[in-house]
């Protein structure tokens, strides 16, 4: 009889015995590996019609940002925009700005990556026409006046059409490097 009772007793200690060992691994593995949730890339907030304007140590206003949606995620600590608006504003009313399907600003905001059908603008100024340039990308650091691209690049204004592989664009001092591939097609000045 008491074999009995150990033959029946013994498969109820193994199943006990395993469920404990499993408990107890489930805990280890647990403690050891805890989610990281800061690893993970998911917004914190989301803006809609976002605007913001920067001004000079005189109260100037230099830039303006606006997109039609800003959505910044902690992890990094970068926003993305959708439809960017970056206008930047030179002495005596010169202007520059720069519109993009989508843009994603740096954690420390100090550069701003303009993305797909990528347009900036210079407007017009003294003896210069309106100046457009298209590309797909464009790296802007805002406070230091430069614009940046690798890309394809196609320049035109009221008498030429250029077309690049790359650019460097300091847009307070209004020089413009183009860095390789360059070729220029001059229209004829309309008559009168």
């Amino acid at each position: 009889m008491l074999s009995d009772r150990l033959a029946l007793a013994f498969p109820v200690f193994v199943v006990v015995l395993l469920t404990a060992l499993s408990f107890w691994l489930d805990a280890v593995v647990q403690t050891a590996n805890p989610p990281d949730r800061t690893r993970r890339h998911d917004p914190d907030f989301i803006v809609h019609n976002f605007t913001a304007s920067q001004t000079g140590p005189d109260g100037e206003l230099k830039h303006t940002l606006r997109a039609s949606r800003m959505t910044h995620y902690l992890d990094d600590d970068t926003s993305q925009l959708e439809q960017p608006v970056l206008v930047h504003f030179a002495e005596k009313g010169q202007q520059v700005s720069a519109q993009a399907d989508r843009a994603q600003i740096s954690g420390d905001g100090e550069t701003i990556q303009l993305s797909d059908n990528v347009r900036l603008v210079r407007a017009p100024v003294a003896s210069q026409s309106e100046m457009v340039l298209l590309t797909e990308s464009l790296l802007v650091t805002p406070n230091r006046n430069f614009a940046r691209t690798d890309e394809p690049v196609v320049i035109q204004n009221a008498t030429s059409r250029t077309d690049a592989v790359g650019l460097e664009f300091d847009y307070r001092t209004r020089q413009l490097e183009l860095l390789r591939d360059v070729r220029t097609t001059w229209k004829p000045p309309p008559r009168r």
